[in-house]
């Protein structure tokens, strides 16, 4: 994971315009299904927010891309409906 993150990332970045990874992003979210898109959200929010991994360029697009309707809830989610899949896996 580590290697993508330093090698493949910033590679996609740089070859694929944002309109198109804005575009995949949106069709990921809604073919994952409503609750799926959720944790998917919450899961994207802690990532960008890692201390260890966490990316201000990342955060800044984040908050950019992300209506705010859905970053209010975030933390809801997170705790009925993401903590409990990722739970199972402690």
């Amino acid at each position: 994971m580590d290697r993508e993150d330093r090698l493949l990332v910033p590679a996609i970045a740089k070859i694929v315009p944002s309109s198109e990874q804005k575009s995949f992003n949106n069709k990921v979210l809604r073919n994952l299904g409503l609750l799926e898109s959720r944790c998917h959200l919450v899961a994207m929010h802690d990532a960008v927010h890692d201390k260890l991994y966490g990316d201000e360029k990342e955060r800044v697009l984040f908050y950019e891309q992300i209506p705010s309707v859905a970053r209010m809830m975030i933390g809801r989610w997170k705790k009925t409906l993401y903590d409990p899949k990722v739970g199972v896996l402690e």
